[in-house]
């Protein structure tokens, strides 16, 4: 039981891909247990498709996860050390409701991504209500719906509005582009590693797995978004080398963080 448990809320109809690619990233950084919140309709696809993962099905309706699983998921993460919020969640009314109740009563620090920060967007000052640190993994279009800013603007300003946002919501901001930026309000880095064969959609997913997953080992979450931004790309690349800018997919990228993580750990040897 040392090496961390993180629980994740995933997946609705059509996008059950989310929560598989979130949990796979998760285990491939080390976390010793994850947990899948899922759809109770929705479980069987979760058993057949992970083997390492565990799931925990909870109330819903035709595929999406209701209000009324609340105190299911509440009562698991009390026993987790780390959640993910948001994957593949749907656009519903629920998963805010869920969202904001989780966030003003957890102790447990959250990863936010997805239909978690849709939701999240309908009233960002909730954040400021959290009772545990938060990490946000907006990609441009999710930071645009968050601020109001305009796509290209914040292209150009990549930086100082992640800090800006990280600062106002006292927040972790892990800004996803070209250059993805991570904030803490106070400091600002850039991933300098990455290529346009990420630009698929799941490749999201990977990430917020990964941070979710050294954030469950006890990590900070700043040191938590750093090295998932950091191994995410890293093993990315690595996989484009073997397999080709094109045909890249998010698998590949989960397949090549052992490789990731291996030679990062004997550098620092």
């Amino acid at each position: 039981g040392s090496c961390g448990s993180l629980l994740i809320c995933a997946g609705s109809p059509g996008l059950t891909g989310a929560g598989c690619l979130s949990a796979q990233g998760a285990l491939r950084c080390g976390c010793g247990l994850v947990t899948l919140c899922c759809a109770k309709e929705l479980n069987t696809i979760y058993e057949i498709k992970l083997t390492e993962a565990m799931t925990l099905p909870v109330a819903s309706k035709e595929g999406i996860i209701q209000i009324e699983a609340y105190d299911k998921i509440f009562e698991k993460l009390n026993l987790c050390d780390a959640l993910l919020f948001g994957p593949g969640l749907s656009r519903d009314e629920n998963i805010k409701k869920i969202l904001d109740k989780l966030l003003i009563n957890t102790q447990k620090p959250v990863v936010i991504d997805a239909d978690g920060l849709y939701a999240l967007s309908k009233d960002s000052d909730i954040v400021k209500k959290a009772t545990a640190p938060v990490i946000i993994t907006p990609h441009i279009g999710e930071f645009a719906r968050l601020t109001g800013y305009d796509k290209d603007y914040i292209l150009k300003n990549l930086k100082t509005l992640a800090k800006e946002y990280a600062k106002k919501y006292n927040v972790i901001v892990v800004l996803k582009s070209h250059k993805t930026v991570v904030s803490d309000g106070s400091n600002v880095f850039e991933n300098v590693l990455g290529s346009p064969a990420m630009a698929v959609g799941g490749t999201g997913d990977v990430l917020s797995g990964m941070i979710a997953s050294f954030l469950a080992q006890g990590n900070s979450p700043l040191l938590s978004s750093l090295a998932g931004v950091y191994l995410h790309s890293l093993a990315a690349d690595m996989a484009t080398l073997e397999i080709g800018e094109m045909s890249l997919l998010p698998t590949d990228i989960i397949q090549y963080i052992c490789h990731a993580s291996k030679i990062s750990s004997d550098m620092l040897i």
